[in-house]
């Protein structure tokens, strides 16, 4: 239960279907979005809001979910779609123009038979060591795939420098092994590390005499941020 919304998730076709039932309004709207940037952290192959027994008090609350679909496209490059058979949520989305934002469908069925394909991508995950050595082989691994996947050599060397920062990020703030997780797709490379400390990172800039890597990666690449988890960790991510 989050403020006035009962919400739950569960797994169809490699998608994540998330039930909003209750009334959002400003007590539930932050925490309905936590959410479903949460489940959008592991990655499924979109992420279906079921609104059917949604109740919305204030129509601008709904900007909520361009908001959420605009983030979740970036990282980890998901789409977000609505359902609703409800004829009164369906008008009210209608109203909204939420067409013009994300795609509205009547079913289940119908949202996952209307995910797009998604776009080529290779993707390469390892579980590091709880230890100093992890950064190290989290910069090892980086390099590896990216020459694998014959990756230019400048976004190599950027790629690599972003995962040594946040595993010895981790490492010097949390107490559990990290897992990495590196994606290319349409020329975008973007490297995620995952954790089992729910405690979200904060940049911290030059002039504190305590700058830490997520300064360099703040300058370094082109969009970074941070997620809880279904696991009740966290990811922090960065693409190039």
């Amino acid at each position: 239960m989050i403020g006035n919304l009962n919400v739950y998730w569960w797994q169809h076709v490699g998608a994540m279907v998330v039930v909003a039932a209750g009334r959002l309004d400003a007590t539930s709207y932050n925490s309905l979005r936590d959410t479903l940037a949460k489940v959008a952290a592991e990655a499924p192959r979109a992420v279906l809001v079921d609104l059917n027994e949604m109740r919305v008090c204030d129509r601008n609350a709904l900007a909520l979910f361009p908001a959420v679909g605009a983030e979740i496209a970036i990282w980890p490059g998901i789409p977000l779609l609505l359902v609703t058979a409800n004829e009164a949520n369906h008008r009210m989305l209608l109203d909204y123009r939420m067409r013009r934002y994300l795609p509205v469908h009547r079913s289940i069925e119908a949202a996952t038979d209307g995910i797009a394909t998604p776009p080529p991508r290779r993707v390469a995950r390892v579980d590091l060591p709880n230890g100093v050595i992890s950064s190290g082989l989290a910069h090892e691994f980086v390099t590896e795939w990216c020459e694998r996947w014959q990756v230019t050599a400048e976004l190599t060397v950027s790629a690599a420098r972003v995962a040594t920062a946040l595993v010895g990020n981790t490492m010097k703030h949390t107490y559990g092994p990290p897992t990495i997780r590196i994606e290319l797709r349409r020329g975008v490379m973007s490297v995620a590390v995952y954790d089992g400390d729910p405690e979200q990172p904060h940049l911290i800039g030059p002039g504190t005499g305590t700058e830490n890597g997520l300064t360099m990666i703040d300058h370094l690449c082109r969009a970074w941020g941070s997620a809880r988890t279904p696991s009740g960790g966290k990811v922090v991510w960065a693409t190039l």
